[in-house]
């Protein structure tokens, strides 16, 4: 109604200026700006934008694409791919490098396991040993390999997950080889010594204790545990603190034997390398990893996501944290793409930015920042896509004042189930342009790195950003649109509250959760908001 009053008084205004009298000049340029039915010719001093113009700002014709690119086309930027190579070792590790101009490198190590692998009884051995490695190999103790790393001005860093492991240094482009002989001997000869071990788990035991500092992390890995009951990937990825102290030296080397081989494997190089010249130093540095598992990998067989509730009460806490996941696709699912695109329509929310200086935030493009800013003490939101090899869940996190617990785990469900029947072009070109724009943010080596590799364990090669952008250029409001309908409509998600949440946990009635799936535009299956 709004929009069509809008355009009523834009047409009397048009009506209006193009009768008052004037010259010919003038009449022509009243013409140009706002007449629907393109310009009306004039004499030939007219302006040679009239000659040109059909639709201008005042148009009474529907914007159809919202000034956003053409369907199917991409950024000029995103057009340009970095010169990427990969090479296969005899023992079946890969070996890429993807080229920037940049006087810093920096060389990963990525293994296809993770704390999925781990069992009951050796929660954590993937974390553990990941920290491990770089503590003393055969031939050189963990002092010798610090004073080797503060020699080369390097960073060391890894990275522990549910299905890849990371490892890796950044240097500069003249100590390639020094960072590749580093990390082939932490890989291939690691000691694995017990009293280091020892240590390690003394570290691991005060990073549990202080892991409720880190509410989001916290409440995610709730989460996945929520979400996947019956399997190690909804473990912990830092394994349970009670059974950490069980651990053993040879629970690590049975888990690297099962996991640490070279089809298993990808090594990648980012920054100012030569293909050929890294593929030797990997292959010098890594030649003595088997090619194929000398133990068992445990679970692999596919992981079943189970929608459940779960509520964590800690009435000291100020604010609840709440977590509403969905069933997902996969890696290598047909949808994939599609699901990346909605984490960045649902995007991040910040009541500092989008909220708390606006006199209405309804007028705001973003529809979860529209209904998250009528409520004033939700704080932060943030929307996640974890896709694993076999399943995975999408969903949002939310952070605010215990009054308003209910009110977020509505709004987990609320938007996600409207998309299903009603979704706007706005909505996907804004989406669209945020991924553009994240992927144009890839830049610094480390993040190559990263990207790199966990392509190549997940899908088996390298997937470029412009072949990225290309995909999500030609997803339209109707696709998504029918896509919303099939994955979140009437769907079961998995709703986890953390904190004072003793006002939601009384209804304890999964329908009384479940129900909300099924609110459209039109009707009033509010149960959580009201």
């Amino acid at each position: 109604m709004l929009y069509n009053n809008y355009i009523a008084m834009l047409s009397k205004i048009s009506k209006c200026i193009q009768k008052v009298p004037a010259n010919q000049a003038q009449v022509t340029v009243a013409a140009r700006c706002f007449s629907d039915k393109g310009v009306i010719k004039a004499d030939q001093q007219s302006s040679e934008l009239a000659k040109t113009e059909g639709y201008m700002q005042f148009s009474k014709s529907p914007t159809s694409n919202f000034g956003d690119l053409p369907r199917g086309e991409i950024p000029e930027p995103l057009k340009y791919n970095r010169p990427f190579q990969i090479t296969t070792l005899s023992n079946g590790i890969k070996v890429a490098t993807e080229k920037t101009a940049t006087q810093t490198a920096t060389v990963g190590v990525y293994v296809g396991a993770g704390s999925r692998n781990d069992t009951l009884a050796t929660t954590g051995a993937s974390h553990v040993l990941r920290q491990l490695l770089t503590r003393g190999s055969q031939g050189y103790s963990r002092q010798q390999v610090n004073d080797e790393v503060m020699s080369l001005g390097a960073r060391l860093h890894g990275e522990s997950g549910r299905e890849q492991s990371s490892l890796g240094m950044t240097v500069f482009k003249d100590d390639i080889s020094r960072a590749v002989a580093v990390l082939g001997d932490a890989v291939s000869n690691a000691s694995l010594d017990p009293a280091e071990l020892e240590i390690l788990k003394q570290e691991v035991a005060a990073d549990h204790d202080n892991s409720h500092n880190d509410l989001q992390y916290t409440t995610l890995e709730n989460a996945h545990f929520n979400s996947f009951r019956d399997h190690m990937l909804g473990q912990p990825i830092k394994g349970e603190a009670e059974q950490l102290g069980n651990l053993s030296v040879d629970d690590l080397r049975q888990f690297q034997a099962a996991n640490y081989f070279g089809d298993n494997m990808v090594i990648v190089g980012s920054g100012d390398i030569n293909h050929e010249q890294f593929v030797d130093m990997v292959n010098n540095a890594f030649q003595s990893v088997s090619k194929q598992a000398t133990g068992v990998q445990a679970n692999s067989e596919k992981a079943i996501y189970t929608p459940s509730m779960l509520f964590i009460r800690d009435d000291e806490m100020y604010n609840s944290n709440v977590a509403v996941f969905y069933d997902a696709p996969h890696a290598k699912h047909e949808d994939f793409y599609a699901f990346l695109l909605f984490k960045h329509m649902f995007g991040s929310y910040r009541i500092d930015k989008h909220a708390e200086h606006l006199n209405d935030v309804k007028k705001q493009y973003n529809s979860m920042h529209a209904l998250l800013g009528d409520l004033p003490d939700v704080t932060m939101a943030e929307s996640h896509y974890f896709p694993y090899s076999d399943c995975g869940i999408f969903g949002n996190y939310f952070f605010g004042n215990e009054v308003f617990t209910r009110q977020m785990n509505y709004c987990g469900v609320c938007l996600p189930t409207i998309y299903g029947h009603y979704l706007n072009d706005v909505e996907v070109v804004r989406g669209r342009n945020h991924l553009w724009n994240s992927l144009l943010n890839i830049e610094s080596n480390q993040a190559i790195n990263k990207e790199v590799g966990s392509q190549l364990l997940s899908v088996g090669r390298r997937v470029h950003r412009s072949e990225v952008a290309a995909r999500v250029s030609h997803f339209d409001a109707y696709h998504m649109k029918h896509l919303a309908y099939q994955w979140f409509y009437d769907a079961e998600p998995s709703f986890t509250s953390w904190g004072p949440v003793e006002s939601v946990a009384v209804n304890g009635s999964y329908k009384y959760f479940k129900i909300n799936t099924m609110s459209t535009v039109t009707n009033a299956h509010h149960s959580l908001f009201n």
